[in-house]
């Protein structure tokens, strides 16, 4: 008798078309300068357990309308990663889901508990994720981002050239009409994408 095969985490978020993006917020607070090297930074922390949102195709940014407590996510520009079908997510919630000094408090990722973490929500998200392949920068436009320098330390608006000039090796995808779209360097022009153009099969 054949046995169910494990859920496959990587294989859940390419059918929901659900990119995992670690954002730039006010809890960067924690890196010395906040953008735009918190995520430069966050390339290279695969090992250690960072907190990432599920962003769709048709999601709202903070600064996009609306509340921005509201929002699909609480950051506008963040880190877009590839995971492994087991082992890469920790942890899965609703909302934000808390943490103590042993990590965080969401729930083993499931098949109920990733459904529910992107069903339930009435904001963001929070996917507590290691072990990842960083794939490009995702833009909520128009963007705010958290800085310290200066003695100042705050959200601050940032326009694309300026995200362009910050992550000039990355590809920058957003979202637009209920789409993916990916920034084409060469023409200036954002243009239609996929899920599966972005996170490779």
């Amino acid at each position: 008798m054949s046995s169910t095969p494990p859920f496959s985490v990587r294989s859940f978020l390419q059918i929901q078309e659900a990119l995992l993006v670690h954002f730039n917020t006010p809890m960067s607070s924690k890196h010395p300068t906040g953008f735009p090297n918190d995520l430069i930074a966050a390339k290279g922390l695969t090992g250690q357990k960072l907190s990432f949102a599920t962003i769709q195709k048709n999601d709202r940014g903070p600064w996009q309308g609306g509340n921005p407590a509201d929002a699909n996510a609480a950051g506008s520009v963040g880190l877009v990663v590839d995971v492994k079908d087991i082992g890469s997510v920790i942890a899965v919630d609703w909302a934000d889901s808390g943490s103590n000094d042993f990590g965080s408090l969401g729930h083993p990722p499931n098949t109920k508990n990733c459904t529910d973490s992107i069903a339930e929500r009435k904001s963001s998200n929070e996917w507590w994720v290691q072990d990842y392949t960083p794939l490009g920068i995702f833009v909520f436009l128009p963007a705010m981002v958290f800085i310290k320098q200066n003695g100042h330390q705050g959200e601050v608006r940032v326009d694309l050239p300026e995200i362009l000039a910050a992550y000039p090796v990355d590809r920058i995808y957003s979202v637009s009409n209920g789409s993916f779209v990916e920034y084409d360097r060469a023409t200036g022009n954002w243009r239609p994408t996929t899920y599966d153009q972005i996170v490779p099969a």
